[in-house]
């Protein structure tokens, strides 16, 4: 299948190579021309296991090509991936503003049919924004959400071996193209309406953003009674309700999603008139945690 993803940057990149790796025809557009060249030479920019043999291979095997214009890139795909960033606004709220430039910019060039795939994390709402903004350049293309759940140092494992595919569309035909490009992929697929597609990635995030801030919360409240955390979190850990992942206490939750998402999410939830208080309060412990860890330094200096 003729595939472009806009955006060459840690999403953009795993999905083209990945999708290359599957054996589609994948078209990267991306604007950075220094990031261009290298990746046109089979060089990853930023250590992320095996992406560089995918990206390589796809090159090889010329699956893959590179798009200074983005325009050029989608010429006569039937699916474009958007994987831009959607960096947090001063409220938390996530920024679009990636997303709407590049869908004006090439709207005109897609061809009628085409599936426009929000790969970026967005707010609740955005697919039909999205297409109500394509329609009304007069633009005959379906906008569905497929969220990513790419892990940091897992990737490619994560792309080629995901716990689940979730599809975010109202379009049966669509939906079947979706379920064509990942046939190859032994996974679980969920098709759902797209704002249920989009809550799922925050929701997951804020979920396991909690976990880790209870483990947290727990590791301090046994150091105050005397009780030792490990063998805490062990005797939970065994219960299947529970299990073990994400139940490792140390100075919070970081990286490039949780703090975004679970940020974006309390926005999301006060746009619609709900307190969320109980992501409010994982988000306090969180940062609390950090300032905990830095005294518990200062003291053992």
């Amino acid at each position: 299948m003729q595939v472009a993803v806009i955006g060459a940057g840690y999403v953009g990149l795993v999905t083209g190579a990945g999708l290359a790796y599957l054996g589609h025809n994948v078209r990267l557009g991306e604007r950075d021309s220094d990031k261009l060249k290298t990746l046109s030479a089979g060089q990853v920019p930023f250590f992320e296991a095996g992406l560089d043999r995918l990206l390589s291979e796809g090159i090889e095997n010329k699956l893959i090509s590179f798009y200074a214009d983005n325009q050029e890139a989608v010429e006569g795909a039937r699916v474009v991936f958007l994987a831009l960033p959607t960096p947090p606004d001063e409220d938390g709220s996530a920024d679009t503003s990636y997303i709407e430039d590049a869908l004006e910019e090439i709207g005109p060039r897609l061809k009628p049919g085409t599936v426009v795939v929000l790969k970026s994390t967005v707010p609740v709402g955005s697919v039909a924004r999205f297409q109500a903004d394509l329609d009304g350049l007069g633009v005959d293309a379906t906008v569905i959400s497929n969220p990513e759940f790419l892990r940091e140092g897992s990737a490619v494992g994560d792309f080629l071996h995901p716990d689940r595919i979730v599809i975010g569309t109202r379009s049966q035909e669509a939906a079947e193209v979706m379920l064509e490009l990942y046939q190859a992929l032994q996974a679980p697929v969920v098709v759902t309406d797209p704002p249920s597609s989009e809550m799922i990635k925050y929701a997951s995030n804020a979920y396991l953003a909690t976990r880790i801030t209870f483990a947290n919360a727990i590791a301090n409240l046994c150091e105050s009674v005397g009780a030792d955390v490990k063998d805490v979190l062990l005797g939970m850990g065994y219960d299947r309700r529970v299990g073990f992942h994400f139940l490792n206490p140390g100075p919070g939750y970081g990286g490039s999603c949780f703090p975004k998402d679970t940020r974006a999410l309390v926005a999301i939830a006060d746009e619609a008139g709900y307190d969320f208080s109980l992501l409010r309060g994982v988000i306090e412990v969180n940062e609390l945690q950090r300032h905990r860890v830095v005294d518990k330094v200062r003291a053992a200096i």
